[in-house]
């Protein structure tokens, strides 16, 4: 159950990123340039909140898999409303993820970039998940504060399996250092 949970959550963060990130590499209005945000390369940390609303769209098989008491903790969940979950991970960002991001999956996403800047970027996204029968869309804005501070939104509705799950999340990160260790 903790593992749905969190594979959710790290779902919801990806496409957060993904968003923001490919809308930067694939602006497509008229005879407009992409300019990658203007952000220092290195170390970075995130920290995302986001607030669920409704019932996540689990395929049958997973919700069959289940055991019995697996399942009514997940159904119990599933009926509160409003969850507010919080994340903080580090990553490496590279020149290359700003120049040419590409952290999607073409065959099932399409991305559009809306808007494209040194200091922002906006972006929509459709994916078409016809495994788990779950489809999901959404936007996201990213903000360049400064070289070392960014901070973004993203809106996302999931549907599927006879169920539908809104998400609302904020992103803010801060640049730690130019060196990422042993981050990826």
């Amino acid at each position: 159950m903790k593992s749905l949970t969190r594979n959710l959550a790290v779902f919801i963060v990806l496409a957060t990123v993904v968003v923001t990130i490919s809308a930067q590499s694939r602006l497509q209005t008229a005879n407009a340039k992409l300019q990658p945000l203007n952000v220092k390369t290195g170390l970075w940390q995130s920290t995302t909140t986001y607030t669920r609303a409704g019932e996540p769209p689990i395929p049958q098989g997973t919700l069959d898999r289940l055991t019995p008491e697996q399942r009514a903790r997940l159904e119990e969940r599933m009926k509160a409303n409003g969850q507010t979950s919080t994340m903080t991970y580090k990553s490496c960002l590279k020149k290359e993820d700003l120049e040419n991001p590409d952290f999607t999956d073409k065959k099932q996403c399409t991305w559009t970039t809306l808007e494209s800047t040194s200091s922002m970027a906006k972006g929509s996204a459709i994916c078409n998940y016809q495994e788990s029968g779950m489809k999901l869309s959404g936007t996201g804005e990213i903000i360049a504060v400064d070289q070392e501070h960014v901070k973004g939104t993203i809106h996302m509705t999931a549907t599927g399996n006879g169920h539908k799950m809104t998400t609302d999340g904020t992103l803010t990160a801060k640049w730690l250092g130019s060196s990422c260790g042993s981050i990826k």
